[in-house]
């Protein structure tokens, strides 16, 4: 069957497939993102791209886009991804903002972070081996097992077998000068790894992963310091799969999915680490150790374990602790003698990730009780201190990260992140990311633009628009009500950016999801939320969060602004920390056992904290004092 050549644009990435072939699959084949949040099912609308040559079978819409999941090549074709689509990693490296909104304090520098003492899970033992005489003709192995004995107080060492056939020519490489790469896993003994002829101890590296449902973030940590040697992000790339967990479980069950869903986010690993080493001036053979956490899910698919019943009751996941094994087992592209550690997930929607978090944050050994949320498409939040844990998973849809919202983004340039309104005139003031031309809005833009509207009285409790306002910005659209942000004249599309009110509602249903999570976890433990003495904000999303804003909409609890703190990625400084302490190795099968997970769709208390959750901020005005006392004209037409 003769093939079809499908370019894409503005890549210029081309791909071979057979004709009837849908363009999100051809994407996907070519490595080339476009947005399908629903894993090409044809129900979100947003695989939008233009045909600039070529035939193709499906249905155009009134602004001349094609649905990417619903179009069929016949013969040659030529796409256009849309702006919007594109992902820009250059987002995933901004800076955190110092001043000009009400940011959390830095968690790290409050001190609030764990230290242990430096004992890294791989070390490289220098040794000067004497030579065999006649007085001292022991084995080669017995002879490296005394030396690190004598040397370092290591009476139980075991060997990966494969090393016995190299051992002899290593040891006598270099006059008997040789170094041992020991990992240490207690209670079972040190294990030698990789030996190697003369002194090598200045280049001893290992790789932290954060496996997120959007982001990929890796390190590259010394471990004769401690110290990261290179960072590098990426989006996963698992998103043209589709953009949450659940998505991506349906899409695991079609065919070859999964398959390809862990051979994407392996390929970018494999590109992250290349990447790594070249920025550190390394070798991948420096590295002897990559350990990684991610929620449940991303850890199936990035084992290949099949995720089907993490979303079928009673949501049992195949494994919670995942065995350590060869890094190279699942493709990745390192020596044979690299391990792969993976966080122990808590539940089917609570994973390494969480684990991790708490550990990096130390809420499991401090008196205070904290609330712990990393907020996003899959909301996870802990409760607790260091006499209990729990936690849950809050499903809290995609509109943090520009999901379901009509001129949505993630986080990239040109998107909306910053709005203030003027409550006379209606007219908004902007910031986009990069100070580049408004492509959409982001979810601290959304966020930002959902406070001022409250604050001018521009919208109410309902987050329905006063159409009665005499500006030229609200008006009626094909879902309702809209506001203006950014005429077409202005934006990188051409197109008008609007909010609609159908946008309003899907932010509400996510903060209220967070919201009725934060509620039912303190009630099921008998406190209520003025009891919480310390809130931690974890993930990118978090660290460019408005605290304020976020409390004037009901996503985060009032409480005294001096008790949030932002942790930053909780996750990957987790797995650092766990790389350089085989104490906090250890310690996060504590965690974990310590972590009692609540399934929050099982609680009929957490539906009511929720229907209670869907206004702005709450139906009950005394969880949120300070944002009634601030929206006076609310308080007049409600009072």
């Amino acid at each position: 069957m003769a093939k079809s050549r499908i370019r894409f644009l503005p890549d210029n990435k081309e791909v071979f497939v057979d004709a009837g072939e849908n363009l999100l699959k051809a994407a996907m084949m070519a490595g080339v993102h476009i947005n399908a949040s629903c894993g090409g099912a044809g129900v979100c609308g947003r695989c939008r791209v233009k045909i600039e040559n070529g035939n193709v079978m499906g249905e155009q819409d009134e602004a001349g886009y094609w649905q990417a999941c619903n179009t069929f090549v016949h013969g040659d074709v030529e796409v256009a991804i849309p702006v919007v689509s594109h992902l820009d990693r250059g987002a995933l490296a901004r800076t955190i903002p110092s001043s000009g909104i009400s940011i959390a304090r830095d968690a790290g520098r409050e001190g609030l972070l764990i230290s242990r003492p430096f004992s890294p899970v791989a070390q490289k033992k220098f040794l000067r081996l004497s030579p065999p005489s006649s007085r001292d003709n022991i084995s080669d192995l017995s002879r490296l097992k005394r030396g690190l004995k004598v040397g370092f107080g290591l009476p139980d060492i075991e060997i990966d077998p494969s090393l016995i056939f190299k051992l002899p020519h290593v040891l006598r490489a270099q006059d008997w000068a040789v170094t041992a790469i020991l990992r240490y896993e207690p209670p079972r003994p040190a294990l030698i790894i990789e030996i190697e002829p003369g002194d090598t101890r200045a280049k001893d590296y290992a790789v932290a992963i954060d496996v997120g449902t959007t982001t990929l973030c890796t390190y590259l940590v010394d471990l004769n310091s401690g110290e990261v040697a290179a960072e590098v992000s990426d989006y996963n790339p698992q998103i043209s799969f589709g953009e949450d967990v659940i998505s991506r479980i349906v899409f695991s069950q079609k065919g070859d999915g999964l398959k390809a869903l862990q051979a994407r986010v392996v390929e970018k690993l494999n590109a992250l680490i290349q990447e790594l080493v070249e920025k550190a001036g390394v070798s991948k053979e420096n590295i002897y150790y990559i350990s990684a956490a991610g929620n449940t899910t991303m850890s199936h698919l990035l084992l290949g374990l099949d995720p089907r019943y993490l979303r079928e009751a009673p949501y049992t996941p195949v494994a919670k602790a995942y065995p350590r094994l060869r890094a190279g087992g699942i493709g990745l592209d390192v020596p044979s003698y690299v391990t792969l550690d993976i966080f122990p997930s808590i539940a089917s929607y609570v994973g390494g990730d969480i684990v991790a978090g708490v550990i990096a944050s130390r809420i499991f050994e401090r008196p205070e009780l904290t609330l712990y949320i990393d907020i996003g498409t899959n909301g996870e939040i802990v409760l607790g201190n260091r006499e209990w844990l729990v936690c849950a998973s809050c499903s809290a849809g995609p509109a943090f990260e520009g999901g379901g919202i009509r001129h949505g983004l993630r986080a990239m340039p040109g998107a909306i992140e910053a709005v203030h309104v003027h409550p006379e005139t209606c007219e908004p003031m902007i910031v986009a990311i990069g100070m580049a031309k408004p492509k959409g809005i982001c979810g601290t833009g959304l966020i930002s633009l959902v406070a001022s509207l409250m604050e001018g009285c521009i919208i109410d409790q309902q987050g329905k628009f006063n159409h009665d306002l005499c500006t030229g910005r609200i008006r009626e659209g094909r879902d309702g009500y809209e506001y203006v942000i950014v005429y077409g004249e202005n934006t990188a599309t051409g197109e008008d950016i609007v909010l609609t009110e159908v946008d309003i509602e899907n932010l509400i249903r996510a903060k209220g999801a967070m919201f009725a999570g934060f509620l039912t976890l303190t009630g099921a433990v008998g406190l209520t939320i003025p009891d919480i003495e310390r809130v931690l904000i974890a993930g990118a999303f978090g660290s460019f969060l408005d605290i304020e804003q976020a409390i004037t909409i009901g996503l985060l609890p009032d409480l005294p602004r001096d008790c949030f703190y932002f942790v930053g990625n909780g996750s990957l400084l987790g797995v650092k920390a766990a790389i350089c302490s085989v104490d906090v190795m250890e310690e996060r099968e504590k965690v974990a056992n310590m972590m009692t997970s609540f399934e929050l769709s099982e609680n009929p208390r957490f539906m009511e904290h929720y229907i209670s959750s869907l206004f702005l901020p709450h139906t009950d005005r005394q969880l949120f004092p300070s944002v009634w006392n601030r929206i006076n004209c609310w308080g007049m037409q409600n009072g």
